[in-house]
This record gives C-alpha cells, structure tokens and sequence, in this order.
C-alpha cells in the first residue's frame, strides 16, 4: 500500500505540475485575447475614420467633376458656336477686340488649374494662348 500511495502521490504532483502549466498557458491565451480585442477596436475605429475621410472626399470629388464636366461642356458649345462662325463669316473674329486676351490666359489658366492638367500640358496650352495673343498684337501694330 506504500508504494500505492508513492505512486499515486507523484501522479498527484504532475498532475499538480500539470494544472499550473496548463493555468499559466490560460494567463497568457487570456492576455493575447485582450491583446487583440483592443488591437481590433483600434482598427475598428481607424476604418471608420478612414470611411469617413473617403466618403467626405469622394463627395467634394464628385461636386468637382460635376463643375469641371459642365465647364468642358460649356468649351465644347463655345468651340461649336465659334467654329460656325468662322465657317460662316471668317472674317467676323479678325473684328474681335484683343486687349481682353489677357484675362482669356487668366480664365484659361483657373479652369486648367481646376482640371489638374499636368504641369507640361498647361505650360504648352497657355503658351498657345499667348502665341496667339502675340502675333494678333503684332498684327494690330502693323495696321
């Protein structure tokens, strides 16, 4: 009966061994849950913020293309207009007062602004529209 009891008291402490090893796994499991509980609600919140960047930024997007697609709109109609005219009368433009082609680079140069036209795209259109303002300035000087 005493080598019972030995044996039975040496299961006792392993088990014993056994519970606490097994109770300080639990510790530690329980304290990664926390761990990644509080790293999800920190995730949680920042996806919401991000949402809500998005969302706010895709509206003011939106009112953008909306105010530059009636923009190109109202170009494409002034294009057409002008485009019959000098169809129909071309010399009716050479008629036009040009002391105003400066604010026409200005207006051009806040629309392209507004576009987001790359850098190299609005230096070459503008410079367009200043060649043209050139050479009709020179041709009024020689009449």
């Amino acid at each position: 009966a005493g080598f019972e009891i030995k044996t039975a008291e040496s299961k006792q402490e392993k088990l014993q061994a056994k519970i606490a090893e097994l109770t300080s796994s639990i510790t530690t499991a329980i304290s990664k849950i926390e761990e990644l509980v509080a790293a999800i609600a920190a995730d949680d919140a920042e996806l919401k913020s991000a949402t809500a960047i998005r969302k706010k930024e895709n509206a003011e997007f939106t009112k953008n293309e909306a105010e530059l697609m009636d923009c190109v709109a109202t170009l494409e109609k002034a294009i057409r207009i002008l485009t019959k005219e000098i169809e129909t009368n071309p010399a009716a433009l050479a008629q036009i007062d040009t002391s105003n082609t400066q604010r026409l680079v200005q207006t051009l140069g806040a629309v392209i602004d507004a576009a987001g036209f790359a850098g190299a795209d609005k230096t070459k259109l503008v410079a367009l529209v200043q060649s043209q303002q050139g050479s009709q300035s020179d041709d009024d000087q020689e009449d």
